[in-house]
């Protein structure tokens, strides 16, 4: 009689555990969902839409001079803009990503993040580390903003397969910078 009330209880009390199992792994699942959603998106257009950051904007698609997102709105006819995590913006301070580096704020040439021009271009999310690299391809996870004719006095393109420059300044969210600012050396022929 002990043994079958043992396997009894046994039996509800493992009856009682899959609903709380199953809850758990539910709210695993949501979390993961969670995190994809805070990926990082950008795409060049005439203009941000709603809950989009203006990152920088380009004289053109192709072979563009760039300028500041803050530096005579009205003069360039693209933006890249971007959607991502909580508190996205194109802002140097906190825990930020340096995207790139113009001469001026306006009518510029492009170097890569760890050169000396004057004027950055970053990206910062609140508790969300940015990181932002250069390669052939941007990887899973990561973004590509535009893409740039060399690492200094460069021009810029967009990254829509036309037209496009062959080093992409690819950025993500979630994966943090080094100190500084500056997300990692170019790395020009990496994949």
């Amino acid at each position: 009689m002990r043994r079958l009330i043992s396997v009894s209880l046994a039996a509800a009390l493992l009856l009682a555990a899959v609903p709380v199992a199953l809850g758990l792994l539910q709210g695993l699942s949501r979390n993961r969902g969670a995190a994809a959603s805070a990926s990082l998106t950008c795409s060049v257009k005439p203009s941000c839409g709603e809950g989009e950051v203006a990152v920088f904007r380009m004289s053109g698609q192709a072979n563009a001079h760039a300028q500041t997102a803050e530096a005579h709105p009205t003069t360039y006819d693209y933006t890249v803009c971007c959607v991502g995590p909580a508190g996205l913006s194109a802002s140097c301070s906190g825990s930020y990503a340096t995207v790139l580096r113009l001469w001026a704020a306006d009518n510029a040439h492009v170097a890569s993040n760890d050169l000396s021009y004057g004027t950055q271009v970053c990206l910062s999310a609140t508790d969300t580390a940015m990181n932002c690299q250069y390669r052939s391809s941007c990887g899973s996870g990561y973004a590509c903003l535009a893409t740039i004719s060399g690492t200094t006095n460069a021009h810029v393109a967009d990254c829509d397969g036309s037209d496009d420059y062959a080093t992409k300044a690819c950025c993500a969210a979630g994966t943090a910078p080094p100190v500084g600012g500056i997300a990692e050396v170019p790395d020009i022929g990496g994949a």
